[in-house]
C-alpha cells in the first residue's frame, strides 16, 4: 500500500510517501492513522469527562471501509498498490482495477445493486470473518451514511484501469461567488490551509517556512532555519520553541545544549 501526502492537488509535491507492508488489518490500521493524522481535527472538550474528543473532517469509519472495500476487492493480477492520498482539498482511496461488468458505484448508492460475483470470495469471507467488513455488498452504503451524518461530500471515479473514492475535506471547500471565482480573502484561507491542523494564515513566514522545512526534510534545526530564513539564530530559535509550544513541531534532543537536537512534525 503506498500512502502520499501531497502539498497541493496534485502530485506535483510530495510532503511525505511512505509504502506499507503487511496483513490487510496492519495496513487497514496504517491507512486510518495516516489520513486521520494528516487531516483537520475537531476538539471537542467535556461530552467525556475531562478528556478531549477528536473528530476528523473526514469520518474515519468512511475512510476505513472505502481502505477495506479497495484491498477486499481490487484487481490483484496488476501490479500495482492501493495508494492512499491526501491533497490539500481532498482524500482519495485508489483501488487496481474497475467494477465488475453489470455492477457500478452508482447502483451501491442508489440501493439497486443485485447480487454480483466477487473478484476475490476468499479475502471476502476473511475480512468477514474477522470483522472488518459487514454483509457483502454494504461497503459503499456504509460510507455513504458516514459521509451524510458528517455533511461531507464524496463520489467514486473510474479511470482506464483503477476505481477511485474521492473525499472533499470540508475544510478546503470554499463558497464560490457568482461570477465563478473566490474572493481574495476566500481564497487566501482555503489555499492556506494544509495538512498541518492549522490554516497557515495563523502562521508567521517564518513559521510557515519551518512547518515546509520539517516537512521536507523530516526535520528542522534552529541553524537550518536561521540560513534558510536569512534571520538570526535568536529568531528561528524563538519560532520553533513557539511552534513545539502549539503543538505543531515536537523538540527531539538530550538537552538545551545537544548539538544534535531538532524540531520534527508530531508523529
Amino acid at each position: 500500500m503506498k500512502l502520499g501526502l501531497l502539498g497541493g492537488n496534485t502530485k506535483a509535491k510530495i510532503l511525505d510517501l511512505r509504502r506499507e507492508c503487511g496483513t490487510m488489518l496492519k495496513l487497514l490500521d496504517f491507512a486510518e492513522y495516516f489520513v486521520t493524522s494528516n487531516i483537520r481535527r475537531e476538539f471537542v472538550i467535556g461530552e467525556t469527562g475531562m478528556y478531549r474528543k477528536e473528530i476528523p473532517e473526514i469520518p474515519a469509519e468512511a475512510i476505513r471501509e472505502a481502505v477495506a472495500n479497495a484491498l477486499c476487492h481490487r484487481d490483484y493480477e496488476t501490479g500495482t498498490a492501493v495508494e492512499v492520498n491526501v491533497y490539500m482539498d481532498t482524500v482519495q482511496i485508489v483501488s487496481p482495477g474497475l467494477f465488475p461488468e453489470g455492477d457500478s458505484p452508482q447502483e451501491h448508492l442508489d440501493g439497486t445493486a443485485s447480487e454480483f460475483c466477487l473478484r476475490n470470495p476468499a479475502i471476502a469471507r476473511a475480512l468477514f470473518r474477522a470483522g472488518v467488513i459487514e454483509q457483502y455488498g454494504t461497503g459503499i452504503p456504509r460510507i455513504k451514511e458516514a459521509c451524510e451524518a458528517a455533511g461531507v461530500r464524496f463520489r467514486f471515479e473510474q479511470t482506464v484501469n483503477s476505481t477511485v473514492v474521492v473525499f472533499e475535506r470540508p475544510g478546503s471547500q470554499v463558497t464560490v461567488a457568482e461570477n465563478g471565482s473566490a474572493s481574495e480573502d476566500e481564497e487566501r484561507r482555503v489555499i492556506t490551509d494544509t495538512a498541518w491542523n492549522v490554516p497557515l494564515g495563523d502562521l508567521s513566514k517564518n513559521e510557515r517556512r519551518a512547518m515546509e522545512l520539517a516537512a521536507t526534510n523530516g526535520n528542522v534545526t534552529t541553524r537550518a532555519l536561521a540560513d534558510d530564513a536569512q534571520v538570526t539564530k535568536r529568531t528561528a530559535s524563538t519560532t520553533l520553541r513557539r511552534l513545539a509550544k502549539r503543538g505543531l513541531l515536537e523538540w527531539i534532543g538530550k538537552g538545551p545544549s545537544d548539538p544534535g537536537q531538532f524540531y520534527r512534525i508530531p508523529r
